[in-house]
């Protein structure tokens, strides 16, 4: 019986000696206050936005692709469709940027599938102004092609409205 109190006692003890080291705070160390140091501001280059048709880049024969660009005159909804051609197996991305009447860029872009080509109909959609509104169109190849070994090409660039592509 003297040995069952004897370990009460320790366990109680044990339990004081536990607890005790918890209920202590550390001391706290003071972090340091960080200092400013003085940069320079590099300002960031702006890119204008133009309404002005640029040149389109040709593609080698063998490998040329076509697109269409229609506005509706209603709605004034900017469809961009891919339309194929010798060229459409090594398209890996077809892309297109609208710059509405207002100066708003959007893009959006196709990718070519795994194992598989862009199909001829896939289209982009994007919402145009009642003004004019630029449309460029990018097509990037699988592999280097022509004496500049470009991948990147843009093949249709103009201006469409409420009234036609001008």
């Amino acid at each position: 019986m003297k040995s069952v109190a004897l370990m009460l006692v320790l366990a109680v003890m044990a339990v004081f000696v536990l607890s005790a080291g918890c209920t202590g705070s550390s001391p706290v160390t003071p972090t340091p206050t960080p200092t400013a140091t003085p940069t320079t501001a590099v300002p960031e280059p702006t890119q204008t936005v133009s309404l002005e048709p640029e040149p389109t880049d040709v593609l080698p024969a063998d490998y040329k692709v076509a697109t269409q660009v229609q506005e509706d005159p209603v709605y004034h909804t900017i469809t961009v469709t891919f339309s194929g051609g010798l060229g459409q197996e090594n398209v890996k991305e077809f892309s297109a940027t609208v710059i509405r009447s207002d100066g708003t860029p959007e893009s959006k872009a196709l990718t070519k599938p795994s194992g598989r080509s862009l199909a001829k109909g896939q289209s982009l959609e994007f919402n145009g102004t009642a003004g004019d509104d630029r449309v460029q169109v990018w097509v990037v190849m699988d592999r280097p092609l022509g004496k500049d070994a470009m991948t990147k090409f843009k093949i249709w660039d103009n201006i469409v409205g409420a009234k036609g592509t001008k």
